[in-house]
């Protein structure tokens, strides 16, 4: 078959006006992926307890409060400087980590331990040990007793007897020897079994992120706390070991923006709670 110069130039012009109307066609299907893939953007599944922690969690309850606490606005805060949503889950401390060892969340807070190791992921140094320049925050914890008990006599006597009410599930602290832990379902009720006197101590947060604090609640308690605290704590974003292998990118920038984005009077805020909210 022969094929004129006339031929070829209706030819060449027939595929270009082909192209030219099927570009908008394009345009339309690449702005649909587009919209689908900001319509699904990634979301961080959040676990943390459904009793009262402050300044950390405010409310008793599964509900999320307006101001649902300091821990809780950092994390927000940080998920959007690096695109990401956040789901909030109030579960029993106990079931948190639970869901997290399985997979079915993806985060929580919580100190570094030896027994979360096999199923948490935490920023880490270039040692490998647990790097507290990424931290969520840090506190100081010390003990909290009744105004008329012998609390600093009874820890230098080791042949006294020292009760120390502590929540269920909460990490176990280096305390005396001669130290008996009572249950506590939760940090109120701890206060409680110290102000009734059946307990000599519990231990409260005396410091965070460097800085004094005591819940305003102390103050009116009949209560002391005494100084230096018995312990240190750096809390970490926990993450499930699922979540990190499909996205450690994200997870590092996450760690990475938790120090950018803390505002330490705004933890120092809500030991007022609800008080100025």
């Amino acid at each position: 078959m022969r094929f004129y110069k006339k031929d070829i130039v209706v030819f060449m012009l027939v595929n270009m006006l082909s192209i030219v109307m099927l570009m908008p066609l394009s345009i339309a299907g690449a702005a649909t992926l587009q919209q689908q893939q900001s319509d699904t953007r990634l979301t961080l599944r959040f676990c943390y307890e459904d009793k009262q922690l402050l300044p950390y969690y405010a409310g008793d309850s599964v509900k999320i409060p307006e101001h649902p606490g300091a821990t809780i606005e950092h994390l927000q805060h940080a998920t959007a400087a690096v695109g990401i949503g956040v789901e909030l889950i109030r579960m029993p401390w106990l079931r948190c980590l639970q869901l997290l060892e399985q997979g079915k969340v993806d985060a929580l807070v919580a100190a570094y331990h030896t027994q979360r190791a096999h199923y948490t992921v935490y920023p880490q140094d270039q040692l490998g040990q647990p790097d507290p320049s990424k931290a969520i925050n840090s506190n100081a914890l010390c003990l909290a007793y009744r105004f008329d008990n012998k609390l600093p006599a009874k820890l230098l006597n080791k042949d006294a007897m020292l009760t120390i009410a502590r929540p269920l599930g909460y990490q176990a602290l280096p305390l005396p020897a001669h130290t008996l832990l009572v249950d506590a379902h939760s940090p109120e009720q701890a206060l409680e079994l110290v102000v009734s006197g059946r307990v000599d101590a519990t231990t409260v947060t005396c410091e965070i992120n460097g800085l004094a604090a005591n819940r305003q609640e102390i103050d009116t308690l009949p209560l002391k706390v005494l100084q230096p605290p018995v312990y240190y704590s750096v809390g970490y974003l926990m993450l499930s070991k699922p979540f990190y292998q499909q996205y450690p990118v994200i997870s590092t920038k996450l760690w990475q923006a938790l120090p950018q984005s803390l505002d330490p009077n705004r933890y120092i805020d809500y030991l007022a709670y609800p008080l100025g909210f």
